[in-house]
């Protein structure tokens, strides 16, 4: 398993190398030098960004479904006759259109 960060990396490299390091921490060497091998031609330029990217990222699509869920609540109140706040005449919110064109970007 590749690490995951900076980081994980340089923990799991010191563990692989010290035997006294990993008896210290608890972590059995194994561990170590199999993340090590895993991790062999990776660097890690960006350091832990990787995953508050992917969060963003995430949350975005979380918030458009949110949103999507939303118009389809409104489309059914059309059906039904009942009254609907927004978006009477169809088509897509402007958050929505504007969450999706964040995205494409």
């Amino acid at each position: 398993m590749p690490s995951s960060s900076k980081k994980q990396h340089n923990f799991m490299e010191a563990i692989a190398h010290s035997a006294s390091f990993a008896k210290k921490v608890g972590v059995p060497r194994s561990v170590g030098q199999e993340f090590s091998k895993a991790d062999k031609g990776r660097t890690f330029k960006q350091g832990g960004n990787m995953k508050s990217e992917k969060m963003h990222e995430l949350n975005q699509a979380k918030e458009l479904r949110r949103i999507a869920g939303e118009e389809e609540h409104e489309a059914k109140a059309m059906k039904r006759g009942g009254h609907t706040k927004k978006m009477a005449m169809g088509g897509m919110s402007p958050k929505a259109a504007a969450l999706l064109g964040a995205m494409a970007a």
